[in-house]
């Protein structure tokens, strides 16, 4: 096997399996970034990360191995529609915002097939992920203070939802906030 990397828990989040939008739709999503970051929250932008869904996050994979289940995952997955419906909110994790795909079967299947490959990579996957656990979102803030909501309820109203979109890349990051690197990516089939 190739390169194991490791993280310990305390030293923020790890390593990350994300797809990635279409150039227009992740556009649009940088500029909601951009909104929520005027009314005083931590921006997107700031962690230097791009509009994603994540499949995953380990404390530890093996950089070869999963360079090559992107790589083969890509190979063998056509990019697919999403559409972006509704705003929801993570409390218990730091009032993470959100935007909520609208979930199919097609979805779920996807992201289980993708889980079970990345188990056999990967180590001290997070349970959030887990295929009867996952809630698929895009994040566009995190530390959503109370008094705010009024101006995310208008920030998505005026971006207007729902957002149909392509994903049309899978990639792995390193998740460490302060910034985001990007380790590698893979194109989904045309």
């Amino acid at each position: 096997m190739g390169e194991r990397i490791k993280r310990s828990a305390g030293a923020g989040m790890p390593y990350a399996i994300e797809l990635y939008f279409d150039a227009a739709s992740e556009s649009r999503l940088y500029s909601l970034w951009d909104e929520f970051a005027r009314f005083g929250e931590s921006s997107m932008r700031n962690v230097e990360s791009r509009p994603h869904v994540s499949l995953a996050v380990a404390g530890a994979v093996d950089l070869t191995a999963t360079c090559d289940l992107l790589n083969q995952f890509g190979r063998s997955t056509k990019a697919f529609p999403m559409s972006l419906r509704s705003l929801g909110f993570f409390i218990f994790r730091g009032r993470i915002a959100y935007l909520a795909p609208k979930v199919t079967p097609e979805l779920l299947a996807l992201h289980e097939r993708f889980f079970i490959e990345f188990s056999f990579v990967a180590s001290g996957i997070w349970r959030y992920y887990e295929p009867a656990v996952w809630v698929p979102h895009c994040t566009v803030s995190v530390g959503l203070l109370p008094q705010n909501l009024a101006s995310a309820f208008e920030a998505c109203e005026t971006f207007g939802l729902p957002l149909e979109c392509h994903m049309v890349e899978i990639g792995l990051s390193e998740s460490r906030f302060d910034p985001v690197k990007q380790l590698h990516t893979a194109p989904l089939i045309a």
